[in-house]
């Protein structure tokens, strides 16, 4: 009898304790107020162009709806493409200008 109270206990304090275990998980997932991040507003992107000693490049995309815009930076060959140099870089969402390319070179 004894072994069956233990045993019993044991039983329902590990259920006690998983169940409130993944409420609070799941509260914890759970945003009730929408949070706009920084980084919401920046998109990584790269390209292949022929081979260039250009050292950085501007570009406007459009994806999702938004635009953005900035500088990508030659990062030297591109992979796998002979003749071909592989820019990258962030772009920030906005239709901007960019302020002069000699900054960047």
């Amino acid at each position: 009898m004894k072994k069956f109270k233990l045993l019993s206990l044991s039983l329902l304090t590990a259920i006690s304790l998983s169940v409130s275990v993944n409420i609070s998980s799941i509260q914890a997932a759970e945003s009730l107020t929408p949070e706009a991040s920084v980084t919401s507003d920046t998109l990584w992107y790269s390209k292949e162009v022929p081979y260039t000693t250009t050292q950085s490049m501007w570009v406007t995309v459009t994806k999702n709806g938004k635009t953005y815009s900035g500088y990508l930076y030659n990062r030297g060959y591109a992979v796998g493409k002979p003749g071909y140099s592989f820019f990258s870089g962030t772009l920030k969402t906005g239709p901007y200008a960019p302020l002069s390319n000699a900054d960047h070179e």
